[in-house]
Parts: C-alpha cells; structure tokens; sequence
C-alpha cells in the first residue's frame, strides 16, 4: 500500500519541525557587575550542542579562573502544536577579579559536534566587594599587609619578612587557603607557622594571623615586591528558622612595599666568593702524626647564617706536592625549611709518600658583614703533620706538571631550587571562636521523677501558651518582611501613577527595594537570579532601572498596571504555623531564666582565651563546670582550650558533651566533627549525627533534656484534653470542648511521639548518670591499682556508660550488656552530673 504523496509531505514538514533546534554558545550572564577579590560564577552555555574536546578560554589579564564543573539539562515543549526538545550543557567557571574597573572576556571560537561556534564578548564591571548584605566593604572587615624589616639592604643581605593578615572579631573567618606569592626578585624560605594574636577591644578588635620568613636580594637596585594573596572565608549570617552562617570566600591582597638594594663595596678583596652574613671556618687534620702511606684526613667546615644560594663552596688549600690526594666530596647541609642557615664540609684525604714534617694551612676565606657594612675574613690555623718512615715503600706521588697546588673540587655552584608545596584546596581545620557567657542545659529527669511529674500534672493552658508562641514566631519569622514588603508595593504603585518623570525615581527606587524584600533577596543580587527566572519581574526592573538612569528616558505608560498584574501575581510567603511549636519560641521564658541565672565568669576564660593563656582559659572554664556541669558553653570553649593545647582526646570528650547538651547550636556541630577527626574515637550514638539522616535530624532539634521536659508536656496536653472530656460529661459544658478536646488529644500524641523517639534515638546519652570515657585504659573488677590478680578488661576511649556509684576516687560504670567495672574518675567526662 503506497501512502498518499500530500501525507508523506506532511509528515516530512513534522518530522523536520521536530528535529530542527537551534544551537549557540553563550555566556549566562554576559554582562554585570563583579566584586573585587570575591569568587563568583560564570556559566559558559552550549544549547543543543557539545564541545569537541576540551574548552579553551582566551586569556584576561586581570581575572582568575577556576576549573569548569559540568552539569546537563534536557527539556521538551510542544508549542503550537509543535515539538522541540531542547539540551543544555553548563561549564561553570569560579572567577574572581583582581585590579582594574572593568573585566572583559574577548569573543572566542569554540568548536562543537554542530560547527564552530563564535561566543560573544562578555563585559563586566568590578566593584569594590562588601560582605555580604552589610554593606560593609572588605577592607574594613579584613585587611593584609607585607613587612619588610627594611626598606634598604645591602646585595645578599638575608632581612626577616613577615605578612600580617588582620580579621576584625566580629565576623567569623577561616583561611581558604595557603598564601600565594611569587616573591621574586627575592629568594625567600618557606613561611614558617603562623602566630596568632588578637588586638583591640569591643568593636575594634581583630584576630590577627602573622607568617614570618626571610629572604634577600643578589642584585642591587630598586625593587617593588609583589604582593601576597590569601583567600579567606568570611562567615555571613543567614535568614531563616534556624540562622546559620553561610562562607563567603574573598581574595586579600597586602600591599607592594618598594626596597633599595645597595651594591656591596668596591674593591672586593681577592678571597671574596660572593658570601653575606655572618660565618665560622674550622679546620681539622686527623691524624697529625702518621706514617707514610697511612691516609690523613684534612676538614674544612663552613657553618653560619647568610646567602647559602649563592655561596659557590670552599676555597682551594695548598699542599705539599710529595702527597697523593684523593679528591673531596663536598657535602652541604640545609636544614630542612631553613634556606639562610646551614654548612658546608669538605674531606681531603692525603697520603704521605715520604717522612717530614709539613704544613697543613693556614685557609682564610672573605665574607661580607651587613651589619658593620665591611668585609671579613677568617682564617683556619696552620697545622703541622709530622709524617714518619714506613716499613713498606710507598708508590711513586703523582703531582700537576703546571702546579704543586692542590685544588679541592668546588660543589656545584648556582641558587639552591627550592619545591615549594602545592597550596591546598581548603586550609586545615583550626578551632572557631569561643562563645562568650554561658548557658546551662536541662539535666534529664529521672524516669521515677518523670512518672511522679505526669501523676501531679492536673491542668495545663495550652491556648494561651501557644498564643504566646504564635506572637513570638510572627515577631521572627523570616518571610515577615516579604509580607510587609508587599503592603508596601500596593501603596507604592497607587503612588507612581499619579507622579511623572523625574519625580518618580524616590518611588522607584522603593519599588526595587521593597520588590527584592518581597523575593527575599538583596537588591544587590545579580538580576538574572533577583527573580528566579521571572521574566516579568526582569522587565519591569530593567525599565525602572531605565527611566532612573538612562538620559531623557521615560517610564512605560504601562508600567504601573503590569506592576500591578505582577504583584497580584506573586504571593508573599505565608506564616508556617508549625513554628511556634519551635523549641526557641516555646521556651522564651526558659532561655531568658537560663541567660540571667548565668554567672559572669567564663567572661574571664574568653579573656585569657583571646590572650593566648589557653591553660589560664582552661582553668576558668573548668571553674565554671564545676559549679554548673550542664553549662554547654563552658563544655564548648573547655574543648577550643584543650584543642589550642593538643590536647585532642580530652577536647573530643567535652566538645560531644556540648553537643548533647546544645545539639541546634551551628557551632558545637561543627566542633564535634572537628574534634573528633583528631582525638581518634568516635562515641557510639554520637557518631550518626556527624552525617544525620532525618531521624537525628529531628533528634538534634532538641537536647535529651529538653525532649524529655516536651515529652512531660505532651502528657499534660494529654491530660488537660481528658479534663475538657470529664467537665462535659459532669454537665459543666465548655464552649467548643470537643473542638479542643480533640486539638488537645492530637497535639499530646504528636508531642509524645517525638519526645519518645528521639530519646530513643538519643540513647544512652539521655540517661541523667551517663559519661564519656576520654582516654583509653582498663576496667577493673574492684576498685583498686593494687591488687594485679584481679580480672581486667581494655576500655576504649569514647565509650559511653553509666555511673552507678563512687568509691575514693573511683566511678562504677555500667554499659546497655550489662557489663560492670571500676575506673579512675579522671578518665570520665559526666554529660548531665
């Protein structure tokens, strides 16, 4: 059967609409506004097209480029009745712009599995970075600079250099990386391990970081030394239920200090070799009496501090034509790390072929001193080697036709090669601030207690209590300005229709204001990303950005209505209801008697921390413990004082006992893995909350403590709803009882549930006699050192138990086997006692 010749058309015109798409490469975006030293994203896009092979971007002077990260995305359409498909790759490139006002990537060839394709040039303007959305430029928050311990040195000369990273305290910052500088024309050793210090008070305090190397210069003139780069991860709060910080990364550069390098004086002497600092020359001969063909040791060392890389070796020594010398082996030593300090040793063996007595030196060898700006000279003391008569004839000397010298051979000469070690990707982990004051958690009640409170509760005010916490969440919810934005926008756009040109702008600008507001974004945010993809919202930005700026420009006539439209388009986000349920705006009352029965006196522990006394600090926040074990804060910074120590074990213990105390805390979460990964255990049950699933993920919403007070308070809801049901039917009718009778049984059992299962996901850890065992030793049968017949047991470090008794210093343990034992009450961390 033959298909008519107008069907076949038909279905050649589909099939043809169907697979044609088009292609192109471009950049998203193409064009903005760049912050100076702030990594950002460029996405170079291939729609329905892929890269033959490996991208390669024209060079840009004052841009870095990271590596591409490679992501896809297919979609298809019908539109019209038509259908295209339509496939997407994205090479996502970090960048970050260094000097100048204007970044400009230059339209570049590409070839694809499509043709060659041309991507057009992308411009971009560069800014000064601010942190975050506080408008605070970076250099007010973190600041670097090189300094050089003169401005004016002699050729060789070997000066200390130190660089000087300040971060002001009130933001938390991490290093991102090692710094980068490429020091030439200096020669320069490694940096050495940073100090830290802190300086100023209040908010003018910075936590300063300070790397100290040395370096110098062979050639004199004048030179402006580059300057050093370090990227840093500044912490800026976010919005939300839970406010975190998220880490925003900044490139710092120091300055470019200028130095003169003076040319050493003129004439040089003679034994000069090119050396500068200071230097000791020694010489041995071993022995100085020996027999003929019996071989003599001769020792040069050359030891001091100075320009190693340019010291060529030893000077040549004379000897006596009658020995026969075997050639030296020149042997440098660098002390690993330490360019500019070091030695040089060279062995001459001679073997006397005939008896005499002769002599061995004197070796003066010339180097200059940059401190008294003169040449000195050094010399070895002639020794004299006595050389008696040997049974056995010796074999003929061999000597130079052209000279009785002996000339040692030079070691290699030229600069050292210094490896440098490759920057990492991310720095090691260092501990994070401490936190100031101090905050008790609530002890885990005992179950005897816990039945004794559930028989006593007689009623309860559920209504008003969540009233309250309704009020307290609205007061904090993070979509409240949205909502408030958007009232605004109505008033606002009822103002523009009735204003013209220029005297629009004020209302203009609030519009964009309170339109970024309502999108919960900053209105410094890139406009492709401002509004989600919203390409409404995107036009009537970029014509009020139009009719502000632009030369005799003017808005829309239009635009208010599509404003309008817009508006009524976009809903504000609602009041999530489930909030005042949040532990924070159930317990405001709790935390505030918490925060004003709190002492002052880990105040003084953060003093002595920020000093530098970590043993001080430690001894204050051990003061405080002792007076308040549920204190998590003194738990916390007790850790970041022992980890300052190395005292990793130890810090392990404590940091897990301020989790459990204060799991919802960014900061105890961050320092439990932290901590962790060092001291080399890992306690059972704590260990899922590292990488949580959901179910530690609801568990940490609240501490043991805490989930057994809800769990308390799931009973007398419980309770208070079985009340409404006992009043009605004694005839005392309450208004809307089954109503709440009903909210009241529902609520009990949402409550208890939770409480029942993260204590049981809390497990051992929720019981008021639990301890943590930081050091690894043995469990003992009885409780004494003495007698070494008794049965013993390994005891892992990280264990948890129970203390179930005390004995002269002594704690018997339980765990959930049922297997008992004594320890040291030293190797115990209590969480609750």
């Amino acid at each position: 059967m033959t298909m008519p010749r107008p069907l076949s058309l038909l279905l050649l015109f589909f099939l043809t609409v169907v697979c044609t798409t088009a292609q192109s490469v471009r950049w998203q975006p193409a064009g903005g506004i760049l912050e100076r030293g702030q990594s950002t994203d460029l996405v170079l896009i291939f729609e329905n097209c892929l890269p033959r092979g490996d991208v390669e971007l024209p060079p840009v002077s004052n841009l870095v480029l990271g590596p591409p990260q490679q992501s896809n995305q297919t979609s298809s359409s019908i539109i019209n009745g038509k259908i295209s498909s339509r496939r997407l790759l994205f090479l996502s490139y970090a960048v970050r712009p260094q000097e100048g006002d204007e970044v400009v990537i230059p339209a570049f060839t590409v070839a694809t599995d499509s043709g060659d394709f041309t991507v057009p040039t992308a411009r971009f303007e560069v800014r000064e970075a601010t942190v975050g959305d506080t408008n605070i430029p970076v250099a007010q928050v973190a600041q670097s600079r090189l300094d050089l311990a003169a401005d004016s040195l002699w050729a060789g000369q070997v000066i200390p250099v130190d660089y000087r990273l300040e971060v002001s305290a009130r933001f938390r910052a991490q290093l991102g990386g090692e710094p980068e500088w490429a020091p030439s024309p200096l020669v320069v050793e490694a940096w050495n391990e940073p100090t830290r210090e802190s300086t100023g008070i209040g908010g003018d305090a910075r936590n300063v970081l300070t790397y100290s190397t040395r370096g110098y210069i062979s050639r004199p003139g004048t030179y402006v030394i580059p300057s050093v780069q370090q990227l840093v991860n500044i912490g800026v709060p976010t919005a939300g239920f839970l406010q975190t910080l998220r880490a925003e990364q900044y490139a710092i550069t120091s300055d470019s200090p200028q130095l003169t390098v003076r040319p050493l004086p003129t004439p040089a002497p003679a034994t000069f070799a090119g050396a500068v600092g200071e230097f000791q020359l020694t010489s041995r001969v071993v022995p100085e009496t020996a027999e003929v063909g019996e071989p003599v040791t001769w020792t040069l060392e050359l030891t001091g501090t100075g320009n190693w890389p340019d010291i060529p070796g030893l000077p040549a020594r004379q000897a006596s034509n009658t020995f026969r010398v075997v050639q030296p082996d020149a042997k440098r030593e660098i002390p690993e790390g330490r360019l500019f300090e070091g030695s040089i040793t060279e062995d001459v063996v001679l073997i006397p072929t005939q008896a005499g007595d002769f002599e061995l030196g004197p070796v003066t060898w010339t180097y200059f001193d940059p401190l008294t700006g003169s040449y000195q000279s050094v010399s070895t003391p002639a020794t004299t080697l006595t050389v008696t008569a040997s049974r056995t004839a010796p074999p003929p000397p061999v000597t130079s036709a052209s000279s009785g010298t002996t000339s040692p051979r030079d070691e290699g000469g030229g600069p050292l090669t210094v490896t440098a070690r490759p920057a990492p990707e991310s720095p090691s982990a260092i501990p994070l601030a401490a936190i100031p004051g101090a905050a008790a958690s609530p002890r885990p009640l005992s179950t005897a207690r816990t039945l004794t409170v559930v028989v006593a509760l007689i009623a309860l005010f559920p209504a008003f209590w969540l009233g309250l916490s309704s009020q307290h969440a609205r007061r904090h919810d993070a979509g409240r300005p949205a909502r408030l934005a958007r009232r605004r926008l109505h008033k606002t756009l009822t103002a523009i229709k009735g204003l013209h040109g220029t005297a629009q702008h004020a209302q203009l600008l609030s519009w964009q204001q309170d339109s970024a507001a309502l999108w919960q974004r900053s209105a410094a945010t890139p406009l492709n990303h401002l509004f989600g993809g919203d390409e409404q919202w995107v036009r009537l930005w970029r014509e009020a950005e139009r009719a502000m700026y632009a030369e005799a420009a003017r808005l829309p006539e239009d635009w208010p209505a599509r404003a309008q439209q817009a508006l009524a388009n976009k809903r504000a986000p609602r009041f999530p209801w489930h909030h005042m349920l949040s532990p924070r705006h159930l317990f405001p009352v709790l935390a505030a008697a918490i925060a004003l029965l709190s002492t002052d006196l880990p105040a003084q522990g953060i003093q002595a921390y920020e000093r530098g006394d970590f043993a001080g600090a430690e001894a204050e926040w051990r003061t405080a413990l002792a007076a308040e074990p549920t204190d998590w804060i003194a738990h916390h910074n007790l850790a970041l004082a022992l980890a300052q120590q190395n005292r990793w074990e130890e810090a392990g213990a404590h940091a897990t006992v301020a989790f459990v105390q204060h799991p919802r805390n960014p900061s105890t979460r961050w320092h439990l893995a932290y901590t962790l990964d060092r001291s080399g255990y890992t306690p059972p049950v704590i260990g899922e909350f590292i990488t949580p699933r959901w179910s530690h993920r609801v568990a940490q919403l609240a501490s043991p403590g805490e989930w057994r007070l809800l769990l308390l308070g799931g009973v007398a809801l419980g309770v208070l709803g079985m009340i409404l049901l006992l009043l009605n039917a004694y005839g005392c009718r309450v208004p809307g009882w089954r109503f709440l009778s009903w909210c009241l049984g529902l609520t009990s059992v949402a409550v208890m549930a939770a409480a029942l299962f993260s204590i049981q996901i809390w497990g051992t850890t929720a019981d008021h006699r639990a301890a943590l065992t930081w050091q690894a030793g043995e469990l003992r049968s009885i409780p004494t050192d003495l007698n070494s017949e008794q049965q013993t047991t390994p005891l892992a470090a990280g264990s948890l138990c129970h203390v179930e008794k005390a004995f002269l210093g002594w704690r018997q343990i339980s765990f959930p086997n049922g297997q008992t034992g004594w320890v040291r009450e030293e190797v115990l961390v209590p969480l609750w006692q």
